[in-house]
């Protein structure tokens, strides 16, 4: 199919059809461009070219645009006539020929990202042509326009210059953004701009350290004057990390004092261990200056205590955090504000303050990207005109009598397109009769053109239904393209067919029911028994009960150690198994979890550390940086201890942390961990060293054990109030029933008061039911029979006595 810029003229000895003639006049007398159809536009705007009036071809086909935004070859116009459609380059050509390259060069690529003008081998070539012209215009006009670019960079960096001299660092940042947005690249404004940047965020944060402590100091004066030591103390510690005066430690060693004074001597010990308890459910809690405020107790009572100076840090750090992110919020709030208001040096100021306190933040990369390309329009191009956005369906259409339709036989219908425009486009969206149809969209840069997707979910009535698509552009232009669909209802879902229809759902049950007797036949014939008696649940699906515990495990973990003690054959192990599934699985916004399983039983004392290593990497891989060689085992190493581990995770934890941008946590999920307490305790002090000291911040422990509570109790333990205690009770009376019903619904059956017979006699706990069902349903199968009765559960407990 061939398009040409201006149609051709018409021989003498072939005349115009009538119908024609008396259309283009109709067209002509109805005055108002709005009511014209969009292919009166488009035969405008290539008369408008052939004349060479290059504004009214821009403005014509414009208007083409609005009424119709995607390209077609052979698209009907009016009666049976077809024309090739391709607006955009259309557009570009008359850009060319007014000046303005870089708008036909953004429309020349939008026409071609549609994807139609390919199917026609002279307005390709005819795209291909005008792109060159326009490209080799361009630079030209470049050329002769001399240094502007450099000239904007020079004067923009004295001008950072003189007021970064002058002490004024956001009007610097503000004059230095002119110049990096005509030349992004340059190495001088970058050094400058990203020290202007560190500076000014070192001076807010002097600024705002002051302005909190004076208002911390005021605040804990009143806490002293009220009797209210623990508050008092915390903000005065927290005034002596920035304000360290004579004052504030007086007033702190005072607060330390009443503190000190209202606890008895021999209530000590017992105070420091509850305040520590006290801090941590107020820390998961999410309350940090409470838990900071516990703290002081401690504090006063035991200045040098290792935990909670430990503690203390990790909840200042959080603190500090979280006030970062409020203030990171903030100052994107005031940039957006800048950024709607035009005032884009302001803005791009606003975002490298940002970018100071968090690097890489995607909303103030977003601001930099929209303030430079505004900032680099208005500097370098003020007079560049726009291209209207482009619409493209996913389009199924075919030719039918004349008109592009799909055909679906099914009521529910999704359409799908993009727009293609050098902005985000809004898309609005109109069905049947005008109604307004909901529709999504979502934009993302491509190169330098933004590509706009949207859907639209419709219920489709019989007959003809007809979407019209309307994109505009940041600027306010506009395209407009309409997609009919026409839905022809099967005979199926007409009412008629369902009157004698009626014995379909019978038929169907019948089916059900076959399907059903089927599957039990085959199950029963393999002795199906989904029961486990013995070794660790694995399955998700056999795992009943345990939802709440893991859920407080998940909610604890990220800064916390945990103690999982219990009876033997409770499910301690079958919770660390499923632990770690929930863990790898976890999409956590701050942590990046690792967990890792390790058994202990068996594990003797001097290749304790060999064994940890190997269980850890085993897991998680070899740490970065072993020149591609495998790791040797550490239990085929003669001497293994904790120095080599420590060696070997500080690699493991740097390999890790470099494939994730979030924090990595390393969680040991360790198993029979009462093998500790027949080692010689400076082993336990090694271990607990580097949780506490050397990876304090990737490392934690979920352990699990029967005796160990009772051991680790003592003071002289070293694990003494390290872990935070969780006990693996029995489960739930309805989580037990569901254990016993479950597994074997569909296959077998139940009688009454079976499932709560079982439940009460075995307490709730998960071993004793899987071994009693296990056993029930492989006496069913020796017996050839269906149904568990209670007859059976009491001979099976007899068997069992």
């Amino acid at each position: 199919m061939t398009r040409r810029v201006a149609p051709a003229p018409v021989p003498p000895a072939r005349r115009p059809p009538v119908g024609v003639v008396l259309t283009v006049v109709l067209l002509a007398l109805a005055g108002s461009a709005a009511a014209d159809p969009w292919y009166a536009h488009h035969d405008n705007a290539r008369r408008a070219l052939a004349a060479g009036d290059w504004r009214l071809a821009v403005e014509e086909i414009n208007q083409a645009i609005e009424r119709r935004g995607d390209s077609g070859i052979r698209v009907r116009t009016y009666g049976m006539r077809v024309a090739d459609y391709f607006p955009y380059l259309t557009l570009g050509i008359a850009y060319h020929h007014l000046g303005q390259h870089d708008a036909a060069l953004e429309a020349f690529e939008t026409e071609e990202r549609l994807g139609v003008v390919q199917g026609s081998e002279e307005a390709s070539g005819e795209l291909e042509r005008y792109r060159a012209l326009a490209a080799a215009a361009r630079e030209e006009a470049a050329a002769a326009a001399g240094p502007t670019a450099e000239g904007i960079l020079a004067e923009s960096l004295a001008e950072a210059r003189d007021l970064d001299r002058r002490g004024l660092l956001d009007e610097a940042m503000a004059a230095l953004s002119r110049g990096l947005a005509v030349a992004p690249e340059d190495a001088d404004a970058t050094a400058l701009m990203a020290d202007l940047r560190d500076r000014a965020a070192a001076r807010d944060r002097a600024r705002r350290e002051q302005r909190e402590a004076a208002e911390n100091l005021a605040q804990a004066r009143a806490h002293l004057a009220r009797g209210e030591h623990g508050q008092a103390a915390a903000l005065l510690r927290r005034v002596l990390d920035v304000r360290p005066t004579d004052e504030v430690r007086r007033l702190l060693a005072e607060a330390q004092r009443a503190i000190l004074d209202e606890v008895e001597a021999e209530q000590r010990g017992e105070r420091i261990a509850n305040a520590l308890t006290e801090a941590r459910t107020l820390r998961d809690a999410g309350r940090t200056a409470d838990a900071l405020e516990r703290l002081e107790l401690v504090f006063a009572l035991d200045p040098g205590h290792a935990e909670a100076t430990a503690l203390r840090t990790r909840l200042a750090a959080e603190r500090d955090s979280a006030e970062r992110r409020a203030q990171v919020e903030e100052i994107l709030e005031e940039a957006a504000g800048h950024l709607d208001a035009g005032r884009f040096e302001a803005a791009l100021a606003a975002a490298n303050r940002v970018l100071a306190l968090e690097r890489g933040n995607a909303g103030a990369l977003e601001v930099v990207r929209r303030g430079y390309a505004a900032i680099s329009r208005r500097l370098l191009a003020p007079g560049s005109a726009d291209v209207p956005p482009a619409i493209r369906f996913a389009d199924r259409r075919q030719d039918l009598g004349g008109e592009l339709a799909e055909r679906v036989r099914e009521p529910d219908f999704r359409l799908t397109g993009v727009a293609i425009d050098g902005s985000p486009a809004t898309i609005a969206v109109a069905g049947a009769g005008g109604r307004e149809v909901a529709a999504s969209s979502a934009s993302q840069p491509v190169g330098e053109i933004y590509v706009t997707e949207f859907a639209v979910r419709e219920r489709l009535a019989p007959g003809a239904t007809v979407f019209a698509v309307t994109a505009t552009d940041a600027d306010g232009l506009t395209a407009r393209s309409e997609y009919t669909v026409i839905y022809g209802r099967p005979w199926f879902r007409s009412p008629w067919p369902w009157a004698s229809a009626a014995v379909v759902p019978v038929l169907l049950a019948a089916a059900v029911l076959a399907s059903r007797a089927r599957r039990r036949r085959r199950l029963r014939r393999r002795r199906f028994n989904p029961y486990i008696a013995g070794g660790p649940v694995f399955a998700e699906e056999l795992f009943y009960g345990r939802e709440p515990l893991l859920q407080r495990i998940l909610q604890t973990v990220h800064t916390n150690s945990l103690l999982l003690h219990g009876e033997r054959r409770i499910g301690k192990t079958s919770v660390l198994h499923q632990l770690r599934r929930r863990l790898e699985a976890l999409d956590d916004p701050d942590y990046r979890f690792h967990p890792v399983y390790v058994d202990l039983q068996g594990t003797p004392q001097e290749r304790f550390f060999a064994t940890l290593a190997d269980q850890v990497f085993d897991a998680l891989g070899p740490p970065a940086g072993d020149g591609g060689s495998a790791r040797v085992p550490a239990l085929a190493r003669p001497a293994y201890d904790d120095h080599d581990l420590v060696r070997e995770l500080h690699g493991l934890l740097g390999a890790l942390q470099q494939a994730s941008p979030k924090r990595v946590k390393v969680v040991l999920l360790i198993d029979e961990v009462d093998e500790l307490n027949d080692y010689d305790p400076r082993v336990n002090q090694k271990l607990r060293s580097l949780f506490m000291k050397r990876f304090a911040e990737n490392l934690v422990a979920v352990v699990a054990g029967v005796r160990i509570r009772r051991e680790w109790e003592k003071e002289a333990s070293p694990w003494y109030n390290f872990f935070e205690e969780i006990e693996v009770a029995p489960i739930a009376p309805e989580d037990a029933r569901e254990l016993v019903l479950r597994p074997i619904r569909g296959v077998f059956r139940v009688d009454p008061g079976v499932a709560e017979r079982i439940v009460a006699a075995c307490g709730g706990k998960p071993y004793p039911i899987q071994r009693r069902c296990l056993a029930l349903v492989h006496r069913l199968h020796e017996q050839g029979r269906r149904t568990i009765t209670l007859a059976d559960v009491e001979a099976v407990e007899r068997e069992g006595s």
